[in-house]
């Protein structure tokens, strides 16, 4: 997790202005936000209806359909439907075929255009060098931000759903077990041994010390989320680009992947590579945010590394692109 430290605007700290001579910020405003909003919505329910039709033709390529309908025997179904899409084929059914190539031919084309909008967006000089982050995912996440609103990079984690809640610690005096619950979460019956399979016979009580901070739960089935779904969804799909692209914000990981597996060695390691992989979420937004709020010539604040003994300035946005 990285901490921000709120500056006065005079005593600002710059992200490094952009390299080989970019233009003049411009007014503070995010022009044309609300069309990029509109295409980038209309690419992703594009896409859905290109997938759910891509999916009953694989369910009918397959013989998964069930409903009498004629099934080939064959079933490649990626390489059919790449047939379908180049023209090549009509599928099982032509006119599901037909509705598939519209559905590829209108994404196809509404890309494009988000495309072609999110090259003129402030933070495009810098987003457009980040590697793992291309137009589809880049201006799909800015069309849900709003830089205006967000007078602290928090205000991003909170909308992404990479906010931090106050959590409760107990520990099991047998085992040594802990666990830190969101505050007012029930407490759930039993646990094992660190390190082990084992069950242990001991209780789980509370450890009688200062509340930790946890990642936000999720909400319960049927509940509303605190947070934008989507922007979280977008926010886990940048961080797993970005960690498969061995750029800056990879190794970024991999440094924070390092410091847990030694300090936590009790975490199971998918809770180590989550809790690494959103503190690379956070950083990533925290650059978006302050480049963004440069851009625009809005107040800024300084981002800064975790509050520890050994603690260092977080990485400055231009100094992850280009590595």
């Amino acid at each position: 997790m990285i901490r921000v430290a709120v500056t006065h605007e005079h005593d600002a700290v710059p992200s490094s202005p952009p390299p080989d001579g970019a233009s003049t910020p411009p007014s503070p405003a995010s022009p044309g936000h609300g069309e990029l909003r509109a295409i980038a919505a209309a690419f992703e329910a594009a896409q859905a209806l290109r997938l759910s039709t891509g999916e009953q033709i694989r369910a009918l390529a397959q013989g998964r359909a069930g409903n009498g309908a004629a099934r080939p025997v064959a079933a490649d179904a990626d390489a059919l439907l790449a047939r379908i899409r180049a023209g090549a084929s009509p599928g099982p059914v032509p006119a599901l075929g037909e509705a598939y190539r519209r559905c590829w031919s209108d994404e196809r084309e509404l890309l494009r255009r988000m495309s072609d909008h999110v090259a003129r967006h402030p933070t495009w000089p810098w987003l457009g060098r980040v590697r793992g982050v291309g137009p589809s995912l880049g201006a799909r996440l800015l069309a849900r931000l709003e830089i205006e609103r967000a007078p602290t990079p928090s205000s991003f984690w909170s909308y992404c759903g990479l906010a931090t809640v106050s959590a409760d610690l107990f520990r099991c005096a047998a085992c040594g077990y802990e666990l830190a619950l969101p505050a007012g979460q029930p407490l759930r019956a039993g646990h094992r041994v660190p390190g082990t399979s084992d069950a242990c016979a001991g209780m789980l009580a509370p450890a009688g010390e200062s509340p930790r901070r946890v990642a936000q739960p999720r909400p319960a089935r049927g509940g509303s989320a605190p947070y934008d779904r989507d922007a979280k969804t977008l926010c886990y799909l940048i961080g797993t680009s970005l960690v498969r692209q061995g750029d800056a914000y990879e190794r970024y990981y991999r440094a924070q992947r390092a410091r847990l597996d030694a300090e936590k060695p009790d975490w199971i390691p998918r809770r180590r590579h989550l809790t690494a992989l959103r503190m690379t979420e956070k950083l990533f937004l925290a650059h978006l945010w302050l480049v963004w709020r440069e851009r625009l010539g809005l107040p800024i604040t300084a981002p800064y590394a975790e509050a520890r003994d050994d603690a260092v300035a977080a990485p400055r946005p231009w100094s992850m692109v280009g590595a």
